[in-house]
């Protein structure tokens, strides 16, 4: 190497992508016109997913974030600031399939002091970062990277290393550590954290024999016990072994029995071909106490550490960061609004029961659960779909849900329920993915035999209310949040049931005028205040909160309405019915709770208007028929699309991690995943709102290798490593330490704006 030293470690990614990774055989992706266009260039990114794949996460988080933070276009530059944007390179946070909330989509970025050196093109680079630990306020995660060799034909990994430390301030020893380096050799890796059940480790040893061969082993032991395995692979199959013997699979991504995921979709102009943006929020500077801190306002609310979160009031100043400019970044000031909890107001669009064949919803089931099917448990959330051929609903599962979120039990069989037990409520108030959310199908006095076309199904497109759009005053009938019943509920040593006011938790029934609770708007302060002027918001903090699974993601309530009338059971009757809310064409709903994404955050200009963000895009996908898109194939879906990379409410299903086959979703260790792939093709990947019509493209796809039998490894002459010896918790240094030879010193101050946000070089 001659001249100045390279700006380029792009390989050092690719370095650290594990063999895993490269099991899958490449597939050609024909570009369609146009041919310079954003959906024809636009990189497409594929990763194997396998039993392993649990001990390669923080491998592949620690790749993602090192891809993010450039260390290699501004070397020699001196120290500066990055955000990473965490839910990217989380893989417990992928989003496609997760559902509108604010929780799934918050934007939430991780921010990092980076210093990348070269002394000449003889020296590797070296980068020096400093991490704020997203889990952990005051925990800083230190990172020493060393890099002085790309990869190669005959060194496919290059010549790294890079060691971590994470640790709390005031505590000199590391939480957790580790290093992942490759060499000629293959590549080495091992972590040690401190958990609950004790110290726990992974540690991974692969060699490599040639371009498409190699061998490994890895070891996971989380405190409470140890898993092994061990794997070989070649140009052609996969063979891992573990305690549960031997497993064998093809390497041909074109085999039948390959399995594929997407997480990540990018939408686009189905004329030219461009990215379809969301003005969906903006990033932030905001000071306090003589500190700066870096965020994110958006659609879903207002990101900052928690630390500078906690003192950002009404009345405070943020700053909008605006990276338009071509040299530096220019700020804006704005005056913050913030309020405990947020209004969402719901937009009707209607289908027929025919139009929603085979798509699937969930539904709660109260007492009357001994009319449902025989064995039916009361006060339950079933799973359940239309089968037009049969004329009735098929209960397939039981939902539950706990601490650990969701989960769902197969009924085998499936229950037949007719659509007549729903009459007498009026119909199915439930929730479907496929459908955008909140649904509810049209019931009353349905006959026998069905006429599909004429029942009516409701689903809902929704948007934050800012405080000039409140309705004077709302209307509640059921789970009808007030200050009193709230402290009453959150109370240590509370006896309460929930806390919504009496009467009012889960109220289906039909309800005296008396019994209506009414709440009206404070606009000056973006909140809803109930019959005693209080304020419905909720007053415990996130740890509190934890100790109520229900109501972790906040509490919300029921349907509001602003005219009393339309949801009259019967004209003159005198009582009010939920159900005919469904009816109208607007609604509304409040939450509140101790996360940001419950809250409402917003900004005024200096003309005190609202800044306001777009919410996500609601589009219609017509998925394709054939097989591969089972019980979905050739159903109308709606999907929600957030901004580039994030499109979601894709259904799912569930697959082993050890077969990589379909599997319930209450089996040990399954994954959820989305049940097909939106193809990449411009007739049959295309989404829509009324005429307007974009193309979609997949961006990040997960391949589940097909299972063979293992006699077919065998007749390859695979065989998996035995006497291969596995990195140690000698083999690691700590960049942290003063004494150390990587020592990365202290942090430096940096006073300027992020120069890169996850993977963008600003300026």
């Amino acid at each position: 190497m001659t001249g100045r030293p390279m700006k380029s470690t792009a390989w050092l990614l690719a370095a650290l992508v594990l063999a895993v990774s490269q099991l899958l055989q490449p597939t050609s992706v024909h570009a369609v016109p146009p041919s310079d266009s954003a959906y024809a260039s636009d990189a497409q990114h594929s990763h194997v997913e396998d039993a392993t794949s649990k001990g390669f996460q923080q491998v592949n988080m620690i790749t993602c974030i090192m891809s993010a933070l450039r260390a290699d276009a501004l070397v020699n530059d001196g120290p500066y600031t990055a955000l990473i944007d965490f839910a990217k390179c989380d893989p417990q946070s992928r989003s496609s399939t997760e559902n509108a909330g604010g929780a799934a989509q918050t934007t939430q970025f991780v921010t990092a002091t980076v210093d990348s050196t070269r002394a000449s093109n003889s020296d590797p680079m070296r980068a020096r970062v400093w991490l704020d630990d997203p889990d952990t306020s005051g925990a800083i995660v230190h990172v020493n990277v060393s890099a002085s060799e790309p990869p190669s034909d005959t060194n496919p990994y290059g010549e790294f290393r890079l060691d971590y430390c994470g640790r709390v301030e005031g505590d000199p020893s590391c939480v957790f550590g580790g290093f992942l380096e490759g060499s000629q050799s293959g590549i080495g890796y091992f972590e040690r954290e401190q958990q609950q059940s004790g110290s726990g480790t992974k540690a991974l040893r692969m060699t490599t024999s040639s371009a498409t061969s190699g061998a490994g082993r890895l070891s996971i032991d989380d405190g409470g016990g140890q898993a092994l395995f061990s794997f070989a692979y070649d140009a052609n199959y996969y063979l891992r072994s573990d305690d549960a013997g031997d497993q064998c699979f093809a390497r041909d991504a074109q085999d039948p029995g390959t399995g594929m995921s997407v997480w990540r979709y990018g939408l686009y102009d189905s004329s030219s071909g461009d990215r379809i943006e969301r003005q969906s929020g903006f990033p932030i500077h905001y000071a306090n106490g003589g500190e700066t801190f870096q965020g994110y306002l958006g659609y879903w609310g207002l990101w900052l550490p928690p630390a500078a979160l906690a003192t950002v009031t009404t009345g405070s100043t943020i700053e909008k960061v605006d990276y338009s400019s071509a040299s530096e970044p220019t700020r804006t000031p704005y005056t913050v609004v913030r309020a405990g909890g947020k209004l969402t107001k719901y937009t009707r669009h209607a289908r027929t029961l025919h139009e929603i064949d085979q798509i699937k919803l969930t539904t709660f089931v109260g007492m009357e659960a001994d009319s449902f099917f025989p064995g039916a448990a009361p006060n339950t959330q079933y799973e359940l779909y239309w089968d037009e051929g049969a004329g009735f609903f098929r209960v397939t599962a039981q939902v539950s849900c706990g601490p650990g979120g969701c989960t769902t039990q197969a009924l085998t069989p499936a229950q037949t329920v007719a659509a007549s037990f729903w009459s007498m409520r009026g119909g199915i108030q439930g929730w479907s993915q496929a459908l955008g959310g909140e649904v509810f199908v049209d019931l009353q006095n349905v006959a026998s035999p069905v006429d599909s076309n004429a029942v009516e199904v409701t689903y809902r497109s929704q948007d934050i209310v800012y405080p000039p759009e409140m309705p004077a005053t709302l209307y509640c009938l059921r789970d009808c949040a007030t200050a009193a019943s709230m402290d009453a509920f959150f109370a240590p040593g509370s006896i309460e049931t929930s806390p919504f006011a009496a009467g009012t938790a889960n109220n289906f029934q039909p309800t005296a005028a008396g019994s209506v609770v009414t709440y009206a708007s404070d606009a000056a302060n973006a909140l809803l205040r109930d019959g005693a002027n209080q304020p419905v918001v909720l007053g415990i903090d996130a740890e509190t909160l934890a100790q109520y699974p229900m109501f972790r993601p906040g509490v919300r309530s029921g349907k509001l309405f602003v005219d009393l009338g339309d949801a009259e059971c019967a004209l003159g009757s005198g009582t009010y019915c939920e159900w005919k809310v469904n009816s109208i064409d607007v609604y509304y709903q409040w939450e509140t709770g101790a996360e940001s994404f419950n809250q409402f955050a917003a900004v005024k200009d200096q003309n005190d208007d609202f800044v306001t963000f777009e919410a996500p895009l609601q589009v219609n996908f017509n998925v394709p028929s054939g097989a591969a898109y089972g019980q979905y194939a050739s159903q109308n879906i709606v999907l929600q699309y957030g901004g580039y990379g994030d499109l979601w409410g894709i259904p799912g299903v569930c697959v082993s991690h050890l077969t990589n086959q379909e599997v319930s979703c209450d089996t040990e260790n399954a994954r959820f995943v989305p049940s097909f792939i939106i193809p990449y093709d411009p007739v049959e990947g295309v989404a829509s709102v009324g005429s307007q019509t974009y193309l979609v493209k997949w961006l990040e796809r997960e391949i589940r290798l097909a299972r063979k039998d293992v006699a077919v490894c065998d007749g390859a002459g695979l065989s998996v490593p035995v006497n291969m010896t596995l990195p140690t918790a000698q083999d690691l240094q700590d960049p942290s330490d003063s004494s150390s030879s990587i020592y990365i010193g202290v942090r430096p101050t940096v006073t300027g704006e992020p120069r890169v946000v996850h993977g963008e070089v600003k300026y």
